[in-house]
């Protein structure tokens, strides 16, 4: 019986350590539009930052299928701060984005806020990044090249 009421504490401990937890993180939401559908996965990277990002070490990542000309990701329970999303379609299915000889993508690709590649490479971290915050939704668009 004495087992049975330390535990009542402890859980209802738990419960409300997992409530504070859940209340202090953010959710950020991206569209990719101009999905070519049904022909591979879209893979999205979520960075955390400016070093990260020119360094390519995801936070998280998802990969989805390319179900439609307009998908949407999720990434929820995000501490506050600075993200921004990459993503390509995986046309071809070898699971990297596709380049010619001199490293331009042959593959549809984008990043979160519809920010564009530059003539020698990726934007910015700056160009992509949004805010989230500890309790709210963030919406952004990636639009994918043709």
């Amino acid at each position: 019986m004495s087992t049975a009421l330390w535990l009542i504490p402890a859980l209802l401990m738990a419960a409300l350590t997992t409530v504070a937890v859940s209340a202090d993180a953010g959710e950020l939401r991206a569209t990719i539009r101009n999905v070519k559908p049904q022909q591979g996965k879209v893979w999205v990277a979520l960075y955390d930052g400016a070093d990260p990002y020119k360094a390519d070490r995801r936070f998280a990542g998802q990969i989805v299928d390319a179900s439609g000309p307009e998908l949407t990701v999720v990434f929820a329970g995000l501490p506050p701060g600075r993200y921004g999303l990459s993503a390509f379609q995986d046309v071809n299915g070898d699971g990297t984005l596709g380049t010619n000889m001199l490293g331009v993508p042959t593959e549809p690709y984008g990043f979160s806020r519809a920010a564009q590649a530059g003539a020698f490479g990726p934007p910015d971290f700056d160009a992509l990044a949004v805010a989230v915050d500890k309790t709210g939704i963030v919406t952004t668009v990636i639009e994918m090249t043709e």
